[in-house]
This record gives C-alpha cells, sequence and structure tokens, in this order.
C-alpha cells in the first residue's frame, strides 16, 4: 500500500473511532455517502482478513448500534506511539500523547514540543523545560492539584526546533485530540496559545480576541464543554509583560472550577 493511501485509511480509521466514541453509528446514506463508498475499494486496499471500509460503512447503516467499552485514554496513546500518519513522523524525536490521569476537571491544550536550537529535549517534558516548571507554578496559583490536569499538545510528535509541523500535520492529528477530549470529559479545556485556540475552537480570530472569555466546544448536540484560550508559556517567556492577561484568563477559569 502506498504512504498516501496508508495515511488516508489511518485518518479514516481514527475518525471513525472518534464517531464511535461519541456515538454515532449510522451515516445517512446520500448521494455523497455513495459516492464515497464507490472510491473507498481503490483506496482502502485493506488486508483480505479484515472487512473494506465500505462495507464497514453499510454494516452501520443496516445494523443495530453495538454495545462497546468505553474508550481508555491509555488505548489512544498507544496509538500515537506508533503514529505514521504523516510525513512529521520522520522527525519525530519521541511520541508526546499527553500525561495526567483519566478522570479530570482541567484539559490543557498547547501546540507541539520542541526542542532547543542545540538540539535537546529531556524526555518526559510537554511544553519544554522552563514551560512545564511556569506550567506547574500556574496551577499551584490557581490552587488546582495536578492530579486534576491532563495535559496534552495539539501535534503528538515532539520535533527539532528546525522543524515547523504545518497545518496538515495539525489536521492528521486532529482526531486524537477529539478522542482525547470525549474520552476524559473535562469540565473545562484551557488551550495555550494560537494553533490550539484554533485547533480546538475552529475560529481564524486572533488570540487576543479569543481570550478572557469562555467559548463551547460541543461534543454532541446535548454535551458542550466550556473553553478558555490563554497565552502559550513559550509566548509568556518571549514576552512577560503579558503573564499579566494570562493570570486574568487563570483566575477566570478558577473561578469557574470553584477554586477561589
Amino acid at each position: 500500500m502506498s504512504n498516501t493511501k496508508n495515511e488516508l485509511l489511518i485518518g479514516l480509521q481514527s475518525v471513525l473511532r472518534y464517531h464511535n466514541a461519541i456515538g454515532i453509528s449510522e451515516y445517512p446514506l446520500n448521494d455523497g455517502m455513495e459516492s464515497f463508498l464507490r472510491k473507498v475499494p481503490q483506496v482502502a486496499e485493506v488486508s483480505a482478513q479484515k472487512q473494506s471500509l465500505g462495507a464497514a460503512q453499510v454494516a452501520l447503516k443496516k445494523s443495530p448500534p453495538v454495545n462497546r467499552s468505553p474508550v481508555k485514554i491509555e488505548e489512544i496513546e498507544a496509538e500515537i506511539v506508533t503514529c505514521h500518519a504523516c510525513e512529521l513522523h520522520k522527525q519525530r524525536i519521541y511520541p508526546v500523547a499527553g500525561r495526567g490521569p483519566d478522570k479530570i476537571r482541567l484539559l490543557i491544550v498547547g501546540d507541539w514540543l520542541s526542542a532547543d536550537e542545540s538540539g535537546n529535549l529531556p524526555p518526559g517534558h510537554l511544553f519544554g523545560v522552563q514551560q512545564d516548571e511556569m506550567l506547574g507554578k500556574m496551577l499551584v496559583a490557581i490552587n488546582l492539584s495536578a492530579d486534576k490536569v491532563f495535559i496534552t499538545n495539539v501535534i503528538k510528535c515532539a520535533v527539532p526546533a528546525t522543524c515547523q509541523p504545518q497545518a496538515t500535520h495539525v489536521q492528521s492529528c486532529a482526531s486524537f485530540l477529539r478522542r482525547q477530549i470525549v474520552t476524559l470529559s473535562p469540565e473545562i479545556i484551557c488551550t495555550m496559545g494560537m494553533v490550539a485556540a484554533r485547533a480546538v475552537l475552529e475560529k481564524s480570530q486572533p488570540l487576543s480576541r479569543l481570550r478572557g472569555k469562555f467559548h463551547d466546544y460541543v461534543v454532541e448536540k446535548e454535551q458542550k464543554i466550556p473553553v478558555i484560550a490563554t497565552y502559550h508559556p513559550t509566548y509568556l517567556l518571549q514576552n512577560p509583560e503579558m503573564k499579566q492577561a494570562t493570570w486574568a484568563d487563570l483566575q477566570l477559569l478558577a473561578r469557574r472550577l470553584g477554586l477561589l
């Protein structure tokens, strides 16, 4: 199977898992779906032991929903560790699925983990050495215990400083992030940085206009998670004058959680 076909199949499988996690088990058999199913056999050259993706889609329409065990955050991490869905994995220093318990109050989403200019990147970090220290101080300042927080990035690969992830890489990782949100079901999501804000909120406004208020992340029609956007620790290290605005955002978050 070619790399392009393999990447497309992996992406489709990840989207289907996300839909399953939020309870979508049927798709309307309209003209667009029929056209898609006709093309699937040309793209998804799966092994003879597995159903074709097209056949699986038709089965979803014809058969009743199947009760499945809830997806565990460790299962998503295992997929991230072995992911080759885009070219970024070739430059990956190590995978970064995120860190935290599966019962949380707050989900923090950053952009990606990058090595410093000398190429150093000690293992175990999420945003960076100094950035993780700053984030820890932020949580202490709002009286939020670390065991109530899960921290992750939009891009699930730690990369060299010379590597600049692109929009296609964000799209490849998007389904992992969506499934993490559904599985963790946090009370609040805090995005840090413009990349994270746009990936979660799907809004094109600058961060200066998105911050300072709550937005909604719609899981499904009856379930919405409040989202607050603020600046990334990397940006704050470079622009310390923006710490006051970030502190205001954190206070809003803390009040919503009943911590202040």
